[in-house]
């Protein structure tokens, strides 16, 4: 039973590797399978792995496991100046130092009588962060991390009418971390740990034999909030005796509607279209700090706005044992270009996302690969005023492209 619980344990941390933001900072898909088709899946249940996005696909995909390993290698960097050292540097330009990543996904369905499903999984769902090693940003290195991953059981139910309906309990375990500001005194926050909740409802209509429609809506991820020990400082030239301080850092509720199409045998058109509510959690003046401010913590302003999140998915035979997969993602970043430094520190970049992927049948189990191509995207902006109320920087452009290599395996029975 220990070596269970360790196992388990183990399994979460790893899927909070970091993902460093795709859509916003949520990966556009969960496995081989959904990143091939572009993360389209709330209308196009191809695996286990959509209990994570729409659980109501569960009824489709029978007795199933589906494990896979993400390799996530983004490329970062920023160049600014400042209204005056030691905000920023002249003209200084850094390239993150925080490398590739390794995101699992795991998850199993299993047929309970003819109506009822059940599944589990674990996910790493969201992440973003940087490592500037250099002193030129705010006279220190500038490091920061989120991580997050789900634990996902979930029941799906077989309606009349050709419905489905399914539910996603979310448990979740985040991580975070971040070290800035060192030439002002800041001192930095040391990973700390949180645990979070919330569901995922979906419901699925085989409308035609070739035509299967889907929506989801994923709630608000609610998570306690993130807890920091703040030995004694002086930041911003003031001195503040330390203690503890509590972040409140939630994640977005989102909606999805998805459809996919069989024109001939073999063959599926998919796509989905998701709206993200990023001004819930991460908009004006959010994440937000529920202690008073004796640590002298910088106030945080992300000021996200909502996104809409565009997929399409096809697949289709070259032999019969041979399928290839192909897929497009598109969401405009929901940054603020007035926010340098968060943009600075926390890039949320990445818009256009390219995908292609294979899936083999190899008796009666399957291989699956998939690559996501991010081509570099960019934002520009300023916020001259000094701190709290701005941010010293003149000018900012960040940067960021993504290359993703995902490998799994299918067995049915």
């Amino acid at each position: 039973m220990r070596s269970s619980k360790q196992l388990a344990v183990l399994a979460i941390l790893l899927a909070a590797s970091p993902a460093l933001a795709t859509n916003g900072m949520r990966m556009i898909g969960f496995g081989p399978t959904q990143n091939g088709m572009g993360g389209a899946s709330v209308g196009a249940p191809l695996d286990a792995a959509v209990m994570a996005t729409n659980p109501a696909g569960l009824t489709e995909t029978g007795l199933r496991l589906d494990v896979a390993l993400t390799y996530f290698d983004p490329t970062v960097e920023y160049s600014a100046t400042g209204i005056a050292p030691p905000f920023v540097a002249s003209s200084a330009t850094q390239t993150s130092d925080r490398g590739a990543s390794w995101i699992p996904t795991v998850a199993f369905s299993m047929p309970l009588g003819e109506r009822f499903a059940l599944g589990l999984g674990v996910f790493g769902v969201a992440g973003m962060g940087v490592d500037y090693k250099g002193t030129n940003l705010y006279g220190g290195p500038t490091k920061t991390s989120y991580l997050e991953a789900r634990v996902t059981p979930s029941v799906a139910v077989k309606l009349p009418l050709g419905l489905s309906a399914g539910l996603t309990l979310n448990a979740m375990y985040a991580t975070m971390e971040y070290d800035v500001a060192a030439g002002f005194g800041m001192v930095p926050r040391k990973s700390t740990s949180s645990m979070g909740y919330g569901a995922t409802l979906g419901v699925l209509w085989k409308a035609l034999d070739i035509l299967t429609v889907g929506a989801a809506y994923e709630t608000k991820s609610d998570f306690q909030d993130f807890e920091f020990d703040v030995p004694a400082n002086n930041a911003f030239g003031n001195p503040f005796p330390g203690g503890k301080e509590k972040l409140a850092f939630d994640q977005p509720p989102a909606f999805t509607l998805g459809a996919s199409v069989r024109p001939l045998p073999g063959f599926i058109v998919a796509a989905d279209i998701e709206k993200i509510w990023w001004s819930n959690t991460n908009g004006k003046d959010m994440p937000k700090f529920t202690t008073a401010n004796t640590t002298g913590y910088l106030p945080w302003n992300m000021s996200w706005s909502d996104q809409m999140v565009y997929k399409l998915g096809v697949e289709f035979p070259i032999f019969p044992t041979l399928h290839v997969r192909l897929g497009y993602d598109y969401g405009k970043m929901p940054l603020d270009a007035s926010r340098a430094f968060e943009n600075i520190a926390f890039p949320a970049v990445a818009e256009t996302h390219y995908t292609g992927g294979l899936r083999v049948k190899v008796g009666p189990a399957e291989i699956s690969a998939a690559a996501v191509y991010s081509p570099e995207a960019k934002m520009s902006g300023e916020n001259s005023q000094p701190p709290p109320d701005g941010q010293g920087i003149a000018s900012y452009t960040t940067r960021m492209s993504q290359i993703q290599y995902d490998l799994g395996a299918s067995f049915t029975w």
